[in-house]
């Protein structure tokens, strides 16, 4: 009806009007915000599964729907560089909320595509429910894919998360964070970024035990020529019979 449009949004009916005109001016910085909202709207909807997870709450709370609230509180997180969309990967919050978190250790690969996370349950000790669930998150910028863990009990301090074989080989970054048994999510904690390869772990740990050993050594090259000098002013120092 006129510039009248009706639509449905989570249950209730809703009403708006449409814009009769607008400025388009197609400015230079005008084309790289667009641009820049293209793009991160599209990586967000790459992680709409996450988003209803971690952000549901937040966004009923704040009248939005989860991918622009996603967008709200991780603007400075998105840049573009020669028309490529930058992440700071770091600071990327995919949750946010009152639930107590639990804080995340060092990841450990089980295989080439098995993450597993020992996790403290209740670092801040909050009123905290042992079957709240946690869950820890993976993204592949080399896929552009994200995918998410079965969620484990918080009583049991691990989770799991078993990815796709061609994840394999490949750059990854991971997040974790509590959602309790009422849906509310807590703040995610980025975990790191590493390559899913055996291989390269287990190269890494060599260089470790190679640099130990040669540290370990009684013995350098260097200290050789003092030891026989300490020698030579011994015999020196033997009286004449």
């Amino acid at each position: 009806m006129g510039n009248l449009v009706g639509y449905q949004w989570r249950g209730q009916y809703c009403v708006r009007t449409m814009p009769s005109h607008y400025r388009d001016a197609q400015s230079e910085a005008q084309l790289a915000q667009r641009a820049l909202f293209r793009q991160t709207i599209a990586f967000a909807s790459k992680a709409k599964r996450i988003l209803q997870l971690g952000l549901r709450q937040s966004s009923i709370n704040n009248h939005v729907t989860e991918c622009n609230f996603f967008m709200r509180i991780n603007k400075r997180c998105f840049s573009l560089s020669d028309n490529q969309l930058s992440v700071d990967y770091e600071n990327l919050q995919l949750s946010e909320g009152p639930a107590a978190p639990v804080a995340f250790y060092e990841p450990r690969l089980l295989d080439d595509t098995t993450i597993s996370v020992d996790f403290e349950k209740n670092p801040l000790h909050r009123v905290a429910g042992p079957d709240d669930g946690v869950y820890l998150v993976a993204y592949c910028p080399e896929l552009g894919d994200f995918d998410i863990s079965a969620p484990a009990c918080r009583r049991h301090n691990s989770v799991t998360l078993s990815l796709n074989p061609y994840w394999a080989g490949r750059e990854v970054h991971l997040w974790g964070f509590v959602r309790d048994n009422a849906g509310r999510a807590s703040i995610c904690q980025y975990i790191g970024c590493g390559i899913l390869s055996l291989d390269d772990t287990e190269e890494a740990v060599d260089e470790v035990v190679a640099e130990e050993q040669s540290a370990a050594s009684p013995v350098s090259e260097a200290a050789a020529p003092a030891t026989h000098a300490g020698a030579d002013a011994q015999q020196r120092r033997v009286p004449p019979e």
